[in-house]
C-alpha cells in the first residue's frame, strides 16, 4: 500500500507518545516508524503490528546509526526525549540534523513551559533545546509544543496519587487559591498528532503553549474528593519539604528537583485557542483523574 505521509516517532511508549501513537494508527493514509530501546515495550502497548504500516526500529539516543539508516523516506518527525536531567539539546541536535538530512520536511519537538520563562531564571530552560534544531542551517519546518504540568506527574512516586491512597491528603507549596497550570498528555499527543496529519505550511514553525485547565490545590482536592467517594484534603507543605519529597522519594536530581519547587511560582491561564488546535475542549483535570481513577485508589 502506498501511504501519503510516513512518520517516524521518537518517544511512543509514554504518557503523550502513546496518545500519538493510537491517534495517527487510526488514520489509514499514515505509515509510522517507531524507535524504542525496547520493541517488546512497543509491542505490550500496542499490540502485534503485522503489516507494513508500522515499523519498529531498536535504537537509543547514544548511537543514533539506527536512526540515521531508518529515516531515509519519511515525511516528518516527532521528537520526545527523556532524559533524567534534561540535558538533550546535543542529542536533539543529532536527530533533527540526520532528519533533515534524509528529506524530512517537518519536525514537531516537545519542549516545554520553561522555555517561555525569563531566559536562565532557573535550573532548566527549553530554550537550549528548542536552539538547538531552529539553529540549523537550511532546515525545513519546526513546530514546538510548550507544554506546562503534565496531569501524568500525579503518577510519580510519592505524588498526588500516593499520598492520595495513604492519607487521603495531598500536597504542594501553592496557596490553596493558586492555581496549578495542568495539561493532559493525551491533549499533548493528539494536538502532535493533529500537527502531523496537517498540511505543513498551515503550522510553519510555530510554537504551542498548552495548559488546558488551570486549577487550585483546593478544587483539585475536591474533584479527587467527588472522584474517589472520599475527602481529600490539601495541605500546604514548605519548599524544603517538597525538595526532599522530589529527591527522597521520588529519586530526583537536584536541578530537576527545584525546577518543581520553582515552578510552584507559575500560575499562567488557561492557554486561549486549544480547542482551535485540538478540535475539541482540552481535557479536564477531572476528567483526567476520572480515567485514571484506579491509581489513586
Amino acid at each position: 500500500m502506498v501511504y501519503k505521509e510516513k512518520i517516524f516517532i521518537i518517544g511512543g511508549t509514554g504518557n503523550v507518545g502513546q496518545a500519538l501513537v493510537r491517534s495517527l494508527l487510526a488514520n489509514p493514509n499514515v505509515a509510522l516508524t517507531l524507535y524504542a530501546r525496547s520493541p517488546a515495550k512497543l509491542q505490550e502497548l500496542f499490540g502485534e503490528q503485522t503489516d507494513e504500516k508500522v515499523q519498529v526500529i531498536q535504537g537509543d539516543y547514544v548511537n543514533q546509526k539506527p536512526f540515521e539508516q531508518a529515516i531515509p523516506g519519511h515525511t516528518r518527525l516527532f521528537l520526545l526525549l527523556q532524559v533524567p536531567d534534561f540535558d538533550y539539546s546535543n542529542i536533539a541536535r543529532g536527530f533533527a540534523e540526520k532528519a533533515y538530512d534524509a528529506g524530512v520536511k517537518q519536525i514537531v519537538i516537545n519542549s516545554g513551559i520553561t522555555a517561555s520563562m525569563p531566559w536562565r531564571s532557573t535550573t532548566y530552560s527549553g530554550v537550549p533545546f528548542e536552539k538547538a534544531v531552529l539553529d540549523i542551517p537550511n532546515r525545513k519546518a519546526v513546530v514546538t509544543l510548550r507544554p506546562a504540568n503534565f496531569m501524568s506527574n500525579q503518577l510519580m512516586p510519592g505524588g498526588d496519587a500516593d499520598n492520595a491512597k495513604k492519607s487521603n491528603m495531598i500536597f504542594d507549596t501553592r496557596e490553596p487559591d493558586q492555581p496549578n497550570p495542568w495539561i493532559s498528555p493525551n491533549d499533548i499527543g493528539e494536538l502532535a498528532a493533529n500537527i502531523l496529519q496537517e498540511p505543513i505550511e498551515k503550522h510553519g514553525d510555530a510554537v504551542y503553549e498548552m495548559i488546558g485547565d488551570p486549577r487550585t490545590p483546593t478544587e483539585h482536592a475536591e474533584i479527587l474528593s467527588r472522584v474517589l467517594g472520599k475527602t481529600i484534603t490539601y495541605q500546604k507543605i514548605s519548599e524544603e519539604q517538597l525538595y526532599e519529597a522530589m529527591t527522597k522519594q521520588g529519586g530526583l536530581a537536584h536541578t530537576v528537583a527545584y525546577l518543581y519547587v520553582y515552578f510552584g511560582q507559575y500560575t499562567s491561564k488557561r492557554t486561549p485557542g486549544l480547542s482551535i488546535l485540538l478540535g475539541r475542549q482540552p481535557e479536564t483535570l477531572e476528567q483526567w483523574i476520572v480515567k485514571n481513577k484506579s491509581a489513586f485508589s
